[in-house]
This record gives C-alpha cells, structure tokens and sequence, in this order.
C-alpha cells in the first residue's frame, strides 16, 4: 500500500537525511542536496506544524503570589512588591488622568483593576482601568497619602486633620476620626484587623469600626507611614532622630537613635529584620530584638521608603547629590549595586518613592527629573520613559501588567510595553 506524503512524513525523512549527514553515513551528493532542499522548503509540507515554535514567555497578567496593591507599598511590612509583571521593553506612556492638582501618593488598586487616586486638591478618585470615572469626593484638605482598602470601604488621612473610612461602591463616608495634626501617612492594618496610621506627633490605634483604641505619643513630627509585623509590632521613624517599636496597646518595645530625621517609613524583612532609611544619607539594620545589625551609606536621603528584592536585596531610593537607587545585602549592609539618575545636583533631587519590585525582579521608579526608570534585578538600566512633571509618588504595577505613576503635573500616567511579535514559521521571534 502506497503512502500518500505529508507534513510528518516529509519531516521524518528531512531528519534522516540531515542526521545521516551528520553522522558521515551519506556522502552529500545532488540528489540528497536536491530532496533537502525540497523537503525544507516546498510551502505544502508546512513544516511549522510538525515542529511548532516553543510557547511564548507568561502574559504579563499572570499572577504569581499575592492580592492587588490595597495599601502604600503593597503591604503592612512596606515591601513594595507586586505579584505582576511590569513592562519588559518598547514601553508607551499615556494620560490616564488628570487631577487638578499635584499627585504625591501611590493609587490603590482593587480587585478587578480599578485605582484608587488621592491628589493635593483634596479629592479621592475612583476610575476604571482604562480611566472612566466611577465616582470622586472632596475630603477638605491635601493628601499626601495612600488609602488602605479593606473589606468593602477604603482608609486614609488628610490635611484635615482628619481619618476617614469611604465606601468602595459610591465614595460615601463611613466613618471619621478627628486627629491632632496632618494625617500625612499612608494607614496599616494589623492582623487582628486594627488601623494604625501617624497624624501630627501621634500614633493612633483605629479599631474596625472607627473607633479609637490607642494613641501614642511622640515628641516630634511624624512623616513615615507605619510598618506592621506579623505579630502586630508597629516600627515608626520620626523627626526626634528615632525609630520607635510599639505593641498594639501601645507599650513601647524598644527606641533607637538613628542620628538624624527618619521619614522614611520603615521595611519588615522576611526573617523579621527591620531596616528603615534616614536625612543622614544612612540605611540602618536592627534585629527583632531592637539589636543594630549594621549601618550603610548611601550617600544621600532617604525618605519615602525602601523596596525588598526578589533576591532579599534591601533597596532605597536615594536623593542627591547623586539621586538614583541603591541595592544593600540584607545581612552585612554591603552595597550589591547602585543605579544613579544623575551624577551631581542638589540633595533635593532625587527617588523619592524608591522602586516597585515585580514578579521577576524588575525595578521601577520615578524620579525628580520627570522620567520613570526601569532597571533589572543586578541594577542593568532597561529603559527610561520621560512624563511631564516630577514622580515622587511610589509607582504601582495593576493585573494586566500596566505600569501607573502619578506626577507632580497632576496627571495619572499609564505605561505599558509594547506587545511581543508574533512567533515565525521556524520558532524564532
């Protein structure tokens, strides 16, 4: 019985050919050159479907570990990760939104991909993926901070002296709490479901219903937002040069005296290490125990918070006057690598937000040059995209791998890669 050619068959037969070639068992000659040849390249063997091209690398909506970024820096320990991928090259930015004043605080992002967006003006916006507006309200004041989203309503402070508690479905208040002075901080919430969140010299304790639990107080302003571990120990730094570490009750665990302001908000690592960042251009290690692990220059401030690696590298966001970021060993402080925007500047320039960390490593950030950097996980710059106004703001990454910043020009930017190309008929991109 004669067998008709086909695609598998010709390719079997493509492959003894070559493989005996390679073997020295045929001597190339016209005739084995010419069945090659048609083999390879007659259109009707359709080789590509006998041997079909590797998969593609994973969408950049696939999710890894973890919900969306419901609170400042992704979580109560301030780590600053994401569970999505971030653009990868060949990024475009667009105008998601435009506030009518400045952007200083990092969205929220819920479940579905909506943003939560506070803006200096006062106003807390809910939008869509894609920019519609769901609803938008006035808290009477600037907010610098993010709001945390639990349960079904979001939590954060104002310059109105004020903590309010807003429903997710139409931005109505649900609760408030007078406070005395700027609540400037992005809120944490405990294990046990409590709210802890800095206003003026003070930390104050929320219960879930909005009432208040515990207040503790401070000698001097408070501009890093609180970190929780755990086992509910808050560590907040202030402008009387000290990390603080307290219970939930308020007892004090243990002070330490850093030498300088600490505004930035500190970072709980893995095995329970706190490291937080200071106006001394240092980044201080402590134990769980309170016990000082080690100190690092880093030659700059630092102060909007540090970022935690995919590889356990503790990495601040540095102003000038050689404004960039820099990646520490979580164990000896010993400097991994360091990306500089610029070299030289005032030390008022430079990465306030520190980088987000994505599912594979890749860091993002922007700067008070009015670009957002991408960078890989050994510090290798990846690309650059200019806005229009300075980014202070921490950057939050949202499911289908789109990239947000908020700018000083008031505007809500969207950055995204471009698509990868399609596969060729041999596999090769």
């Amino acid at each position: 019985m004669r067998v008709a050619p086909g695609p598998l068959l010709a390719s079997v037969a493509a492959a003894t050919i070559v493989s005996a070639l390679a073997a020295g068992r045929a001597q190339p000659t016209r005739m084995t050159a010419r069945a090659t040849e048609q083999v390879i390249l007659d259109p009707a063997l359709r080789l590509a479907e006998a041997f079909p091209p590797p998969p593609p690398p994973p969408p950049p909506e696939v999710v890894v570990r973890g919900p969306p970024s419901r609170t400042f820096r992704g979580d109560a320990k301030r780590r600053h990760q994401s569970p999505f991928y971030g653009p990868r090259a060949l990024p475009a930015a667009s105008v998601l939104h435009e506030a009518a004043a400045p952007i200083a605080a990092m969205p929220a992002i819920l479940e579905g991909g909506d943003l939560l967006v506070a803006s200096l003006g006062g106003t807390l916006t809910r939008l869509s993926p894609t920019g519609d507006l769901r609803w938008k309200i006035q808290l009477g004041d600037r907010i610098y901070a993010s709001p945390l989203v639990t349960g079904d309503h979001a939590v954060l402070g104002s310059d109105a002296d004020r903590v309010v508690a807003v429903r997710l479905s139409d931005g109505r208040i649900r609760w408030q709490l007078l406070v005395d002075g700027d609540a400037d901080t992005s809120p944490a919430e405990a294990p046990d479901g409590s709210i802890v969140i800095a206003a003026g010299t003070s930390l104050y304790v929320i219960r879930p219903s909005g009432a208040l639990r515990t207040r503790i107080r401070l000698q001097r302003k408070i501009y890093g937002s609180p970190a929780i571990d755990d086992d509910g120990t808050i560590y907040v730094g202030a402008q009387d040069d000290h990390l603080h570490a307290f219970t939930l009750a308020g007892a004090r665990v243990f002070r330490r005296d850093l030498g300088a302001d600490v505004d930035c908000a500190p970072l709980v690592g893995d095995d329970g290490a706190i490291f937080v960042g200071t106006d001394g251009g240092q980044v201080f290690a402590f134990e769980k125990s309170g016990a000082l692990r080690f100190r690092a220059d880093v030659g700059g401030f630092v102060r909007g918070g540090l970022s935690l690696g995919r590889d356990g590298s503790v990495i601040a966001g540095v102003y000038g006057p050689r404004p960039g970021i820099v990646a520490l060993d979580p164990t000896s402080g010993v400097e991994r690598f360091a990306f500089r925007v610029r070299e030289g500047g005032p030390r008022e320039l430079g990465v306030h937000g520190g980088p987000l960390v994505d599912a594979e490593g890749r860091l993002y950030f922007g700067a008070a040059d009015d670009h957002v950097y991408a960078v890989d996980s050994r510090g290798s710059r990846l690309f650059s995209v200019p806005l229009t106004g300075d980014v202070d703001a921490p950057l939050v990454l949202g499911p289908g791998g789109v990239l947000y910043a908020g700018a000083e020009d008031g505007r809500l930017y969207a950055i995204q890669g471009a698509a990868l190309p399609a596969p060729t008929r041999n596999g090769l991109w």
